[in-house]
């Protein structure tokens, strides 16, 4: 029992330990080898849980993936929320986890030039997908026409992949916050 809870602690600190490397130097700066030395872990235990660079990202990209979406499937399913409270809410997603999504952007550039990431690749698409298929079917059924529904949930969707893009003016950034967020959507669903 003992040796398989330590397994798990370094495969952790392993993952761990690759999302900062992966993060701070990018994937192609990134060795096994170098991982193993950061989390303090031999060379040895860290192929045995991982085959290769290659294999510990698609774990990393995955994990981060499914943190991220958890949340945002908490959020679309709370009944407590209404849809323009549950559009702030996803809104906010981005600056409570602001390292992952970070993460996430610079690691599309490695999925879409490295084949052997195509099935991750197809996921983080996907996921991108269902939230905008989110805001477009909330936007029908508060009762806008199809044109307009599809312009505003397209609107959404880039409010959301903006909260996280690099070199975002500080005029703009002090605008993702809260209060913020929840004045522009009730200005947008006023006016619809």
């Amino acid at each position: 029992m003992k040796r398989k809870q330590d397994s798990l602690l370094t495969k952790q600190r392993l993952l761990e330990t690759a999302f900062e490397n992966f993060y701070d130097v990018g994937f192609e700066n990134t060795s096994l080898e170098k991982i193993s030395k950061d989390a303090n872990v031999s060379r040895g235990a860290a192929y045995w849980h991982f085959k290769n660079k290659s294999e510990i990202f698609n774990e990393v990209v995955t994990m981060t993936i499914e943190k991220i979406q958890n949340e945002k499937r908490q959020i679309m399913m709370d009944e407590t929320l209404d849809f323009e409270e549950k559009v702030v809410e996803i809104l906010l997603v981005p600056s409570r986890a602001q390292e992952g999504f970070n993460f996430l952007q610079q690691s599309l550039k490695t999925l879409e030039i490295h084949s052997e990431f195509s099935e991750l690749l197809q996921k983080f698409r996907e996921t991108r997908a269902r939230l905008y298929e989110f805001f477009l079917e909330g936007l029908r059924m508060k009762g806008l026409n199809e044109n307009d529904a599809a312009a505003v949930a397209s609107m959404f969707y880039n409010y959301f992949e903006g909260m996280y893009g690099s070199g975002t003016p500080e005029e703009v950034a002090k605008n993702y916050n809260a209060e913020a967020i929840r004045r522009s959507i009730s200005i947008i669903f006023t006016n619809a």
